[in-house]
């Protein structure tokens, strides 16, 4: 990590607060935990965000590349969230900061890091660079005039951050290809009130939201991404896959 005049645990402090405004805004996750590691080969691409102020320096998002692709089909997005971002940096060292906008390049060692976790697996990951801008990192293109931090934020949604991705010529970064996520078959949901669960004995029968028949919804991280049949494979269950959800209809 590079050296830098701000403590470390206000840093840390910062790149979490920092990391959860991104999580929660680009639908990334809903945990960030500060990590010593930056396992970001330099050659990497990732998205980040000048900020300027009271202190120079960079916000920056790791992500896999399809990921990188369908966050910057919306660019404002983007930048709202990344200036959000900023100014829980702000708020967190009680610095004054603005930021610019949100580019894709390689980026020097970072002062501190945090992972973004969804439902415990790793998503992505979150830095902060003190005292670089976009003149200390090659292949830079000129920055855009500076704007103020974001305010208050709610959110985004997925359809928000999904979309048909853009060819891009980044570096292929592989750190998270090997990132385990749970898939789970769902047969079909139902609400009950607390006094009908506390009810249930052996031999009761629950009725679910599903017709006899229907498909079964294939989720990844509580995220419906397909849908197929049960089949048995020696002896055990599994799915054929029938259909791809499309990434605007995933929920």
């Amino acid at each position: 990590m590079t050296e830098t005049s701000i403590p470390s645990v206000t840093l840390r402090a910062a790149i979490e607060a920092a990391a959860l405004v991104l999580a929660e805004q680009l639908g990334l996750g809903d945990e960030a935990r500060s990590n010593d590691d930056w396992p970001i080969d330099a050659a990497d691409q990732v998205l980040r965000m000048v900020f300027t102020g009271d202190e120079v320096g960079m916000l920056v998002l790791a992500v896999n590349d399809d990921v990188a692709d369908r966050l910057q089909t919306n660019q404002a997005l983007l930048d709202r969230a990344f200036l959000a971002a900023v100014q829980s940096i702000a708020t967190a060292t009680g610095l004054q900061l603005s930021g610019d906008v949100v580019r894709r390049n390689t980026i020097p060692l970072p002062a501190t890091a945090a992972m973004i976790l969804d439902a415990g697996s790793l998503t992505a990951f979150a830095a902060i660079v003190i005292g670089a801008d976009d003149a200390a990192v090659p292949g830079s293109s000129a920055p855009a005039p500076t704007v103020s931090a974001a305010p208050a934020y709610e959110p985004a949604s997925v359809d928000e951050i999904t979309g048909n991705a853009m060819s891009s010529s980044a570096a292929a970064m592989s750190v998270l290809h090997d990132v385990q996520l749970l898939v789970t078959a769902e047969l079909g949901r139902t609400t009950m009130p607390v006094r009908d669960v506390l009810a249930l004995a052996p031999g009761m029968v629950v009725e679910i939201d599903r017709i006899a028949g229907s498909p079964i919804d294939l989720l990844v991280n509580g995220r419906r991404i397909a849908s197929g049949e049960v089949v048995v494979i020696d002896e055990e269950f599994g799915i054929r896959i029938t259909e791809i959800i499309p990434a605007g209809d995933q929920r």
